[in-house]
């Protein structure tokens, strides 16, 4: 089911309210319908332009209007693109311009599927998606010297979780279905370089919109620093 607008605010001008998918690829922007659940109003499945992603990682580069958000970076494969994976515990970035995570690990087993990278900002005024296709494969982690961060951003895992309904969804390890949380690892973080000790197999697959700022929200969670600054 796709996310409906009316579950959000208004949305606001675009200088004030959506974000920039610079890396990968994006399948699609689209400044009126970002509020759109599972990818800014574009098909998941869209393949036009695919990024090989090896599971060792790759970086996740983007671009902020909001003076704060809350970022969560999941997968899913093409053929089950209600299942989302989080790749990392959820990021809290404070400050208003560009962010990049350099080393966003693939999930483990995916090497050769064919999947979907799903960025979600949980923003002031709402959640915004945009997705980028991709295609598993080993090999070593790969580098961008693009992957940069603004001078006034700085960033910190949170323990807060995405939960966008309550519905029971299986992992991608085939483990026992969870429902509201996410279980997440600790990462570290020196100068601009991130290093993830591990990722999440945990999902919450959303199938209807809450809001981050009360009423239907279920996000969680005070802002517990797992030990990354990002500067």
């Amino acid at each position: 089911m796709l996310l409906q607008s009316a579950f959000l605010l208004p949305l606001l001008p675009f200088t004030a309210a959506h974000f920039l998918l610079n890396s990968p690829a994006t399948i699609g922007f689209s400044d009126d319908d970002e509020g759109t659940y599972p990818c800014g109003s574009f098909d998941a499945t869209d393949r036009k332009t695919v990024t090989d992603f090896p599971i060792a990682g790759i970086p996740i580069y983007v671009t902020s209007t909001h003076p704060e958000d809350t970022w969560f970076f999941r997968a899913a494969l093409l053929n089950d693109t209600e299942n989302w994976v989080d790749l990392l515990p959820a990021i809290s970035q404070q400050g208003t311009g560009d962010f990049c995570n350099p080393t966003v690990p693939g999930p483990a087993g995916w090497e050769g599927e064919d999947g979907v990278i799903q960025i979600v900002a949980s923003a002031p005024d709402g959640f915004l998606f945009q997705c980028a296709a991709v295609k598993f494969v080993g090999g070593s982690a790969s580098t961008s010297g693009s992957c940069k961060n603004g001078t006034k951003v700085t960033a910190e895992f949170t323990n807060e979780k995405l939960v966008l309904n309550a519905e029971v969804t299986s992992t991608a390890s085939g483990s026992e279905p969870t429902e509201t949380s996410t279980e997440t690892s600790a990462a570290t973080k020196t100068g601009s370089s991130t290093t993830q000790t591990s990722a999440s197999s945990s999902t919450a697959t959303p199938n209807a919109a809450v809001r981050r700022d009360g009423g239907l929200a279920i996000l969680g969670g005070a802002l517990g620093a797992l030990g990354l600054m990002f500067v």
